[in-house]
């Protein structure tokens, strides 16, 4: 059926020329071979079996990003296969835990704890953006944040969606050896070394006198993950973000750099819930809903000639038209085995639902669809006005 954008939301997106007339096997074959660095126009993620073992609709998001974003931006998704072509030591070849490549991690969260020991690696080694891949791009990766860390006259060298004055890892954009990213990788790195898995790190040294700042933070947005594990274990789950939260509180070390100031003044704070969660968030709330994954399968769901008139209709047609005119990203977050709801993710995988993220003729199918044809006539993104720490320590990143 055609698809045509509802009048009030023609001001907000302008056609654009879509040229890219490769198929999804074609762009398959190019981001399955290695490609060498030739700038730092990367985007980065992280699957261990490989792109060809992701679930399908997270293998369309990846494809989508090369068709969104362009050729000057190079895809990978990198794994934990050694004779592959993308295989993650052939880009980060030393410095990342043992236990990472001679694959002996044996951890609940093996998959995205092997995703954090990359994205930091990544990122200071070559710049770009990390893009977790259950994550829908709603614009250019230029439009989103790289135009403004590239800009010589803005003082940005990193943007990440913050959420409660904490980042969310799954989206981080950074130049080439940025000094803040250096720092909380090599902390990330300490905390792990000789580990095989990340028990009892709540609890040490460099991160004890971090955690309950991270955890008063992170208050509010525990309200509404509905989690079922002690919170020992959603720190460790989490502990790359309780890296940079030590970062955060760096005033100054045996260098003279003071994460504190970095934090504030050279890190772009992206406005998360409107610009990455949206359809999990109540107006109102200042916390994502994130066990509404049914009710959002079934609002995708819903076929564009159905009854207008219904109330799910019209629901589904705010959330999806909101989203693409109003946000620049929808991440689909599932935490498995921690909480007590099924994700939107977890639905999209069944079998019984496999094809409903891009199904013709529904409003899933929008968010596909849309991206490639128009842009957002909006400038910039939402952004919030950084918080200064409470607590900051003069020593150095290693230092106890």
């Amino acid at each position: 059926m055609a698809i045509q954008v509802p009048p009030e939301y023609q001001d907000k997106l302008e056609p654009v020329k879509y040229d890219d007339k490769r198929t999804d096997d074609e762009i398959l074959r190019l981001i399955s071979d290695y490609q060498p660095i030739t700038s730092e126009k990367n985007i980065w993620t992280f699957w261990d079996s490989g792109i060809q073992g992701m679930p399908a609709w997270c293998r369309r998001n990846v494809i989508s990003w090369v068709r969104i974003c362009g050729p000057e931006w190079t895809i990978r998704v990198l794994d934990s296969i050694p004779d592959s072509p993308n295989y993650a030591g052939k880009y980060v070849p030393n410095g990342l835990p043992d236990s990472f490549y001679n694959n002996t991690l044996d951890g609940t969260h093996s998959g995205p704890h092997s995703a954090d020991f990359l994205r930091g690696a990544c990122l200071y080694e070559y710049g770009g953006a990390w893009v977790d891949s259950s994550t829908f791009l709603m614009r250019t990766m230029d439009d989103i944040c790289w135009n403004q860390l590239e800009d010589p006259a803005s003082p940005y060298r990193v943007a990440t969606p913050v959420i409660q004055n904490n980042l969310l890892n799954c989206f981080l954009a950074a130049r080439r050896h940025d000094p803040f990213i250096k720092r909380w990788h090599d902390i990330f790195m300490h905390v792990w070394q000789g580990r095989t898995n990340p028990d009892g790190l709540a609890q040490h040294p460099l991160l004890a006198p971090c955690v309950p700042y991270f955890l008063e933070n992170l208050g509010e947005v525990t309200k509404g993950m509905g989690v079922n594990t002690a919170m020992d274990k959603l720190v460790e789950y989490g502990l790359q973000m309780v890296c940079w939260t030590r970062v955060t509180m760096l005033e100054a070390d045996e260098d003279g750099f003071s994460g504190a100031d970095h934090w504030a003044n050279n890190v772009l704070w992206i406005d998360c819930p409107k610009e990455l969660l949206r359809p999990w968030y109540e107006e109102g709330t200042d916390f994502p809903i994130f066990a509404k994954g049914q009710e959002i399968f079934d609002l995708l769901s819903i076929r564009r000639d159905g009854p207008k008139d219904s109330a799910q209709y019209k629901a589904a047609e705010k959330l999806v038209w909101t989203q693409l005119t109003e946000s620049s990203m929808l991440k689909i977050g599932t935490i498995s085995g921690m909480v007590e709801w099924v994700s939107l993710g977890t639905l999209w995988k069944r079998p019984e639902n496999l094809g409903k993220d891009c199904e013709p003729g529904t409003f899933a199918e929008l968010l596909r669809y849309i991206p490639l044809h128009f842009r957002q006539t909006r400038k910039g993104l939402l952004t919030y006005k950084p918080v200064a720490v409470p607590v900051t320590f003069k020593k150095g990143a290693l230092e106890a």
